[in-house]
């Protein structure tokens, strides 16, 4: 790896004319000497392992500046960074992808602990799913230090790694009150990370929370950008966060921590889906107006507009006093959860005051709920707002129902006041953002049409047609017999594997390998949809026995999903093993399980609780179960885990239906379902029989605010339900001797009619 140091030295501002310099490899900066008003153009090509340090004097009428030859013809790739540093010096269209930083952020405002940069720019360039190998090797991709410093009209896609993917850092006075200018950016894509420390943008820390930061960012269009609860992280003073657009962002832009900051003119258009949001308000002295929430879904902290209840005497962490804030002139459509006083527990139990709510349009045609309140709201002042609702009956003081008018803003159709005009917004949806010319530079990978190979039983066969298969191939098993491999078959591309239609009974998947290992093994970029397959944990004589029948490696940087329907899963005789597990440090986006069979195993059945550092970490956003039975296990039919009371995330959901538990996990305060921490989780119409008796059939370890149920189940000779706050059960829990068919046979259809009819 080549370190690049090009050193900008400023020979006299007018002691020479300005030079514009080309140079074929970045090796040439070495010992360069320019002056203010220079250009140092960089040649077409892909540039490897390269550290790029640019440490100089321009002037704001001069500024020197290092750019590429062609605007998205310049890439940056393997191990390479960029440091910038000194006074009035800028970087243009610089491409990074294929690649991550070796040490630090992808692009610093500084080259070390003493040279900070002020007046400097980097415009045009993109950072490009630029990720480590690892989703835990965690690291920013921009860090804003010193002052008056602009980083505009950039594409920033594709972080799946920890920590935020653009922070302003405020640690030392030279950072402070700094005038930074964030806008006309484009963040893309960033997908759930399941665990905290994953916002887009962050102003400051906790411990800066009374700091003034003076940034603003404007002009930036958000899209996707789902990482955690709080998009963009406001944990400073005196900010300001205008005309920008948050497109089916499952978060908020969060006041988490300090005062007097403005939020105007923004667009949060959720289109109804989950966990969209709008903004979250801790703190005091704040002004939010003539901004319009649309159709946002999200609840709780993911709320379109969230006033927060308050800590007592906070800790500089945890929850200060909101007061003194001013909600103006914004325009909520569709929005079913607008929430005062949310997050009143225990702990936080100061309600806002001074809080005035002024001329806003609420417009929920589906609803009469304007909001809902969590605690006493005498420190509310509602006045002029207009209301348009279901029935046109809304009444309460500061509030007048009305019909109202439209005005197209974009594509979108919003409510305004009558006669209000088209001034009534001072907002322009989406101004040029990002990169121009990554537009016609980014192209998807060519597809071909998905194709069918045909694997005939056999040693290593599978594993052989894996290594032919392309992306979105299946996998055709065409005859009944044992299809057995000596090592893991690794996917890596979203691939299907499935007996053919003629079949009427599974093909067997086993392991014979020299070393333990799963049967099969999700790799990066890969995703598995697979039906109708038989898998056996047995060991074969003198080789190794399989540790999963599918499971992930240990460390991945994509999420994946994984479909399995008409399984059969059996044989795996260690307690430390599982049909089917996700592996610390990886993230399930989903995983749905149908119609499968597991049985006569010492493992847990499907385990995904592989993070046990308690800091609300888990593995799988949506497990989904259906008409699933499992007989005759030592382990848990499911084991969910998310530990610590982190709030920052949406997930673990778990739902889980039409299915049969028999002889499952009877030991010593063993649980048929282990769901720890499960934020969302729904258990209906199972039929649990002799299982659990040794604890629980159903164990969840609930916050207050967790939406947990259990409905329509029956519970015959087995374990109790058993939850911390002791308000999962919600009806219909019956104990009734299901009398099933024939259990030896595999027969698991219950002759007692009532019990029967849940798993219709």
């Amino acid at each position: 790896m080549r370190e690049i140091i090009f050193s900008l030295l400023l020979l006299g501002t007018f002691s020479a004319t300005a030079a514009t310099k080309q140079i074929a490899h970045p090796d040439e900066l070495k010992g360069m000497k320019l002056q203010a008003g220079d250009t140092v153009v960089l040649r077409n090509g892909a540039y490897n392992d390269v550290q790029i340090k640019l440490n100089g004097i321009g002037t704001a009428e001069q500024p020197i500046v290092f750019m590429a030859e062609e605007a998205g013809k310049v890439t940056i790739e393997g191990q390479s960074n960029l440091r910038i540093a000194g006074e009035y010096v800028e970087v243009h269209n610089l491409w990074f992808r294929n690649g991550y930083s070796p040490a630090g952020a992808v692009i610093e405002f500084r080259t070390g602990s003493k040279n900070w940069a002020n007046h400097c720019r980097v415009t045009g360039c993109a950072i490009d799913y630029f990720n480590p190998p690892t989703r835990d090797m965690g690291y920013n991709w921009v860090l804003l230090y010193g002052r008056n410093n602009r980083f505009d009209h950039n594409n920033i896609v594709g972080k799946l790694n920890l920590e935020v993917t653009l922070a302003v850092i405020l640690s030392e006075e030279r950072d402070q009150q700094n005038g930074h200018r964030i806008d006309h950016n484009y963040f893309g894509v960033r997908p759930v990370f399941g665990s905290n420390g994953a916002e887009t943008i962050r102003v400051g820390t906790s411990q800066q929370a009374h700091t003034s930061s003076n940034t603003v960012i404007e002009f930036n269009f958000f899209e996707q950008c789902n990482g955690e609860v709080e998009v963009v992280s406001i944990k400073s003073a005196d900010n300001i966060i205008r005309n920008n657009t948050f497109v089916e962002c499952q978060g908020v832009l969060a006041l988490r921590h300090g005062n007097r900051n403005v939020v105007e003119n923004n667009l949060f258009a959720g289109n109804g889906v989950p966990n969209t949001g709008g903004v979250r308000v801790v703190n005091e002295g704040h002004t939010i107006r003539n901004n319009v929430f649309y159709k946002l879904a999200g609840d709780r902290f993911f709320a379109a507009l969230a006033i927060m209840n308050a800590v007592p005497n906070s800790l500089p962490n945890r929850y200060h006093w909101v007061r003194d804030v001013s909600i103006e002139r914004n325009t909520f459509v569709d929005c079913p959860n607008i929430l005062l006083c949310v997050g009143k527990d225990n702990e936080r139990t100061l309600a806002p005051s001074e809080v005035t709510v002024s001329n806003n349009i609420f417009s929920n045609k589906s609803s009469d709920k304007i909001y809902e309140a969590f605690d006493k709201i005498n420190g509310f002042t509602f006045t002029d707002n207009l209301v348009e609702t279901s029935t046109g009956k809304f009444v309460q003081k500061g509030f007048t129902e009305q019909k109202l008018q439209t005005q197209n803003i974009g594509d979108l159709n919003i409510p305004v006041a009558p006669n209000a005009g088209s001034t009534f917004f001072n907002f322009t949806r989406r101004n040029i953002t990002g990169a121009a010319w990554m537009e016609k530079n980014s192209s998807k990978p060519a597809t071909t049409a998905a194709k069918i190979i045909p694997v005939a039983p056999g040693q290593n066969t599978l594993l052989d047609a894996i290594a032919q298969a392309e992306e979105g191939d299946v996998i055709e098993l065409s005859s009944l017999g044992v299809y057995s491999n000596d090592n893991t078959v690794t996917i890596t591309k979203t691939i299907g594997i499935r007996k053919a239609p003629s079949l009427r009974e599974w093909p067997t998947l086993r392991f014979n390998g020299s070393k333990r290992a799963p049967i099969i093994t999700i790799a990066n970029g890969g995703s598995l949809i697979i039906s109708g397959v038989g898998f056996s944990g047995e060991m074969t004589p003198g080789k190794a026995a399989p540790i999963a029948a599918i499971a992930t490696t240990d460390g991945m940087i994509s999420p994946y999903t994984l479909q399995v329907n008409n399984c059969e899963f059996y044989g795996f005789f260690e307690s430390n093993f599982a049909a089917i597990r996700g592996m610390k440090n990886t993230f399930a986006d989903s995983v749905v399980i149908t119609n499968s069979f597991f049985h006569d195993m010492s493992a847990e059945c499907i385990s995904y609780a592989a993070e046990k550092d308690d800091v609300g970490k888990y593995s799988v956003e949506t497990l989904r179960i259906d008409r699933c039975t499992f007989f005759r296990t030592l382990g848990s039919a499911v084991n969910l885990y998310r530990g610590g009371n982190d709030e920052s995330t949406a997930g673990p959901n778990f739902y889980i239906s039409r299915c049969v538990f028999e002889d499952v996990n009877n030991r010593e305060q063993g649980s048929v379902l282990r769901l720890i921490g499960a934020q969302n989780a729904d258990v209906r119409t199972c039929i649990f029989s002799n299982s659990g008796r040794g604890g629980a059939s159903i164990r969840f370890d609930e916050m207050s605010w967790d939406k947990v149920s259990v409905s329509d189940c029956n519970l015959w000779n087995s374990g109790r339900i058993q939850s911390f706050w002791g308000k999962v059960a919600k009806g219909g829990i019956t104990n009734l001797d299901p009398q099933f068919k024939d259990i030896e046979e595999y027969d698991f259809t219950p002759k007692n009619a009532k019990v029967k009819d849940l798993l219709k």
